[in-house]
């Protein structure tokens, strides 16, 4: 065994020097204390960056899934648009058309100032209602004209409701062909009602306002759509429907009979509160709305619309004002508070208070009449892959840039959120150092660090000794 041994210190590396043989120097001391620091700053610095991570960025096509659906989530008022008759509508470049979407959109009417109403049930939507029925056409043709038909005007309006416990009002325009095909039917209808309830019996009256004539009267009742028809009690056609302060509309079919009967069934309450009726519904009271949800679109170019739309009526375009406050419109979903610190962390940019929502509380101001507001959106995806992104998963960022402008049109006014994406998908890698990197690296820095102090202290010491022979030399 001590032969063995004795052969294995033949191979020693690090053969030692017997200490009386070595010599301790102040030059070597201060060297030592100046290495000794040097390692430790850069073996700190070279931790500090095994434990940090760093990113790569890559620009790849798109990877998404074919067939995904994008979902585009939005929060908009129209101070000047009723909830009765605003839509959304979403189409796209493969020929898609989803008209008046109602399932992930609310609606809820605000004044003029964005205010909503107190709190309540969501404004029912009546797209989905059948399709309203009309008598046939020249169906009256052969019933004699009578003056009952005389639209009322300012003059006399507050008189005739303030004179009748029940007025139904059809606020109309004659240029509206949905007007002009309720008109015969109408006149009928006033005609039989009164002949029913004559003057003496006082309980209920038809009559109608011409829009066109009075402009003033029929905005002070907002009204957006001909034909409207209103019903007033005691002067005013104002109800309470879940907490919601409304006014009470005729939604039920446009003929003789239809409106006959609804005429016989509101006689019994003349003069009583409001009762709920199958025909009758709630039309907002104020003049705004504002519309919040999402929908789920395809991922080609494409357009969400917002739009006054309603079968059964018409719109004057010069009457329509598409001024809009844009509280959020967004793309994707939002991401968790922990999801959104990864992001904040390894964005390539960084993330901006509007990162996702460029368009975020922006007001939009039709100063002219038929205005339309056009949106145009790029939309850019960036996808984040942290280092345990197998544990975690990898998260999407859905970024924009926006334009808008506006114009007139001879089309409805409307306002309009084109989007684009983009083909290039931006890869955001999270990276760190392999450990055996960090090991070699602190080897490498100690190694260093050592070695070159080593050559440092020889040559200085070389230098000094031979400084020292040469003053011996002079003084010999």
């Amino acid at each position: 065994m001590p032969r063995i041994f004795s052969r294995l210190k033949a191979i020693d590396f690090f053969k030692k020097i017997p200490s009386d043989l070595t010599e301790a120097t102040l030059t070597g001391a201060w060297l030592s204390i100046v290495a000794a620091i040097l390692m430790v700053f850069l073996f700190s610095a070279e931790l500090l960056s095994f434990l940090s991570t760093t990113t790569t960025t890559q620009l790849v096509v798109d990877r998404s899934p074919q067939n995904e659906l994008l979902k585009i989530n939005f929060n908009i008022s129209f101070p000047a648009l009723s909830c009765e008759f605003a839509t959304v509508d979403v189409s796209d470049a493969m020929g898609t058309k989803r008209m008046n979407l109602t399932k992930t959109v609310r609606k809820v009417p605000i004044n003029l100032d964005l205010e909503r109403q107190v709190e309540g049930p969501a404004v029912e939507d009546h797209a989905h209602r059948p399709t309203v029925k009309y008598d046939e056409e020249g169906k009256f043709d052969d019933e004699p004209d009578i003056d009952i038909t005389v639209p009322l005007s300012h003059e006399n309006f507050e008189a005739t409701l303030a004179r009748y416990p029940i007025v139904i009002v059809n606020f109309f325009a004659p240029w509206c062909h949905w007007c002009q095909r309720l008109e015969p039917t109408w006149e009928a209808s006033t005609k039989e009602v009164h002949d029913k309830y004559p003057e003496w019996d006082g309980r209920i009256r038809f009559a109608k306002v011409d829009c066109t004539a009075e402009v003033d009267l029929c905005r002070q009742h907002f009204i957006q759509g001909f034909p409207s028809i209103r019903v007033f009690r005691k002067g005013h056609d104002d109800i309470y429907i879940g907490g919601m302060h409304e006014h009470e509309a005729y939604m039920g079919d446009r003929t003789k009979e239809a409106l006959v009967a609804f005429a016989d069934s509101l006689v019994p309450s003349a003069g009583q509160p409001h009762r709920k009726h199958v025909a009758l519904s709630q039309a907002p009271k104020n003049p705004g709305c504002n519309l919040a949800g999402f929908v789920m679109v395809k991922k080609v170019p494409g357009t969400v619309h917002f739009v006054a739309r309603s079968e059964g009526h018409s719109f004057d375009h010069a009457w329509m004002n598409m001024t809009h406050m844009i509280h959020s419109f967004h793309v994707g979903t939002r991401p968790s508070p922990r999801k959104y610190q990864q992001l904040k962390r390894l964005h390539p940019a960084g993330l901006t208070s509007d990162w996702a929502d460029k368009l975020h509380d922006q007001f939009f101001l039709s100063e002219h009449t038929q205005s339309t507001h056009e949106h145009y959106l790029q939309i850019v995806l960036t996808t984040i892959e942290p280092k345990h992104s197998r544990h975690s998963g990898s998260y999407d960022a859905y970024e924009y840039t926006a334009h808008s402008h506006s114009y007139q049109s001879d089309s409805l006014p409307s306002a309009r959120f084109m989007y684009d994406l983009s083909p290039i998908q931006i890869l955001v890698l999270e990276t760190g150092k392999p450990w055996y990197s960090f090991l070699t690296t602190s080897c490498a820095i100690i190694g260093g660090v050592f070695t070159v102090a080593g050559i440092l202290d020889a040559l200085l010491y070389q230098s000094f000794k031979a400084v020292k022979k040469l003053q011996l030399g002079k003084q010999g």
